[in-house]
């Protein structure tokens, strides 16, 4: 299938037209559509599944011929509970925590005294047809923080440190490897499975 992304992170684009594209599917983003960026709704503080809802039916009024995917990704870290899950990406711009490598250093730098590294990195996929039906899919990618800086380089971010239940972080990993583990991969797996199941 091909797929618009509404999404205005050109690294999250990547990596979802890596993933898709190893899947047998594509991925291009609604900004090389349109010409355009535009500005996404305001998202919810406490739903992924909303989150990546209403981006994927805000992209669909701009382009209602195709199918849109929209995403919404939380680190999930059993040490900390109270902290980053669906507000991530918020939770990082308040600290001025600002680009890759400086969210790996900050996370990397929680886990001083000994804590569980028990992590997940959760994928909500939202996919909205022409006819403005919503199929969605969730993914956990990855069991535990790492303890080394960087392992690995096929991806990048946090799945540098993000190790999965085969002992390997998600960008150790070659690609065919890495759509069996990783969270992204996962919820397309699932919209995908309930696309076909609809039609």
């Amino acid at each position: 299938m091909d797929f618009v992304f509404a999404s205005n992170n050109s690294a999250k684009t990547k990596e979802m037209a890596v993933l898709a594209h190893e899947m047998g599917h594509s991925v291009t983003n609604y900004r090389d559509i349109l010409g355009k960026e535009l500005a996404f709704p305001e998202e919810t503080t406490d739903s992924q599944l909303e989150n990546a809802k209403a981006k994927a039916t805000f992209i669909h009024q701009y382009l209602p011929d195709d199918w849109i995917l929209a995403d919404d990704t939380g680190l999930y870290l059993q040490a900390f509970p109270d902290r980053f899950g669906v507000t991530s990406s918020r939770e990082f711009k308040s600290l001025n925590v600002i680009g890759k490598e400086a969210e790996i250093n900050y996370i990397l730098s929680l886990y001083d005294q000994g804590q569980d590294r028990s992590a997940y990195l959760l994928a909500v996929l939202a996919a909205c047809s022409p006819a403005g039906q919503l199929y969605t899919g969730a993914g956990k990618g990855g069991v535990k923080i790492a303890t080394e800086p960087r392992r690995g380089d096929l991806i990048g971010g946090l799945d540098d440190i993000m190790e999965a239940e085969n002992g390997l972080t998600l960008s150790e990993m070659t690609l065919s490897e890495l759509v069996t583990y990783h969270d992204r991969a996962r919820a397309l797996v699932q919209v995908l499975e309930g696309i076909k199941a609809a039609n």
